[in-house]
């Protein structure tokens, strides 16, 4: 009877054939099946979306893309299987073909994601549909969906299921939370990857095989847990997060160039056709905002990003829950036409 570890993408984390290399010095296995998807248009765009998009205008080194990211996340989807097939209670409620579920999901997580999907997600325009939702349009039909189908023998829309809707049993929650929860293999890439590329050190400092060689299930044996060997080394990944949040994700200069796009893209969406926008790569889709936008303000916004000389925004206050509450209770969580609205006063004022 087969099982996870004859699964060939598994198999071939040590055959060592068949491999693509990605940073730091990593072999991913690519299956003539994994093949099939990676070569596909919609799966080859990601290889021009960058992964922290406008992070590069603060740490010049950080254009790693979509693509990347999501060959690291799918080798880590790999590792994690090889682990726990050797749990006999996983191996009892994860079935091969479940893992392989498992394997192409996380190989198209990042499908829907369109150039600085984050910051304009976060305006919570009515016009702007969610990443997850967005990408259904290319794995619902196209030739991702038949190759799922005909390669694989999986159903697109379990691959939608697992990736954005409530799970319906035990196994597909614990996937899920393989996917995305506490220790996830997305987690696990992006703080690692986005860290070496943006040269700091504060995501590479947890120990990730230790961590995945510590990898259980929980006493219900319906989600994941570790043993008390990878205690340190999950402290250590949580930690590595909050840094990277702090130092880079956060950072005053990168949240001034957030704002700056923001502001620039609520100016314009009336006038943009969005679904063709979105679909575009990234030097294409700024080049379609600037033509929309011209001289206005706009425009001058997107120059500053983008245009031959960086002119970012300068802080000019913070405020923190901790140390000026009040002030942070009248800004935080408000509607972004509020904050547009309120940003407008204070330009009068001055």
């Amino acid at each position: 009877m087969a099982t996870i570890l004859d699964i060939p993408e598994v198999a071939g984390l040590d055959a060592r054939r068949g491999l693509v290399r990605i940073p730091p010095e990593l072999d991913v296995p690519l299956t003539d099946r994994v093949r099939q998807i990676v070569d596909t248009a919609e799966f080859r765009r990601l290889a021009r979306v960058s992964q922290l998009g406008l992070v590069s205008l603060v740490y010049p080194a950080a254009h790693h893309t979509r693509f990347e990211h999501c060959l690291g996340v799918y080798r880590l989807a790999l590792l994690f299987l090889k682990r726990l097939a050797y749990d006999e209670r996983f191996a009892r409620l994860v079935r091969p073909e479940d893992a392989e579920l498992f394997v192409v999901t996380a190989l198209l997580h990042d499908l829907g994601h369109w150039p600085f999907c984050h910051p304009i997600e976060d305006i919570h325009l009515t016009s702007v549909p969610s990443h997850q939702l967005f990408a259904n349009s290319f794995l619902l039909e196209g030739e991702i969906a038949d190759a799922l189908r005909h390669d694989w023998g999986i159903q697109p829309r379990d691959v939608v299921a697992l990736l954005s809707e409530k799970p319906r049993d035990a196994t597909s929650r614990l996937l899920g939370t393989m996917l995305s929860g506490p220790i996830d293999i997305d987690k696990m890439d992006y703080l690692f990857r986005d860290s070496l590329h943006a040269g700091v050190p504060y995501g590479r400092h947890f120990d990730q095989p230790r961590l995945i060689g510590s990898l259980c299930l929980n006493e219900s044996g319906d989600g994941l847990a570790i043993t008390d060997k990878g205690k340190t080394a999950a402290e250590l990944l949580v930690f590595a997060r909050y840094v990277m949040f702090s130092e880079v994700y956060w950072h005053h200069g990168v949240r001034s160039a957030t704002a700056m796009l923001q502001r620039a893209f609520y100016l314009l969406h009336a006038m943009l056709d969005l679904h063709a926008l979105f679909r575009m790569e990234e030097n294409p889709m700024i080049q379609e905002l600037e033509r929309v936008a011209g001289p206005g303000p706009a425009g001058e916004l997107l120059q500053g990003l983008f245009g031959p000389k960086r002119q970012l925004y300068k802080r000019l206050a913070q405020y923190s829950l901790f140390e000026q509450g009040e002030t942070y209770g009248l800004l935080a969580r408000r509607p972004y036409p509020w904050l547009a609205a309120c940003a407008e006063q204070f330009t009068a004022i001055a």
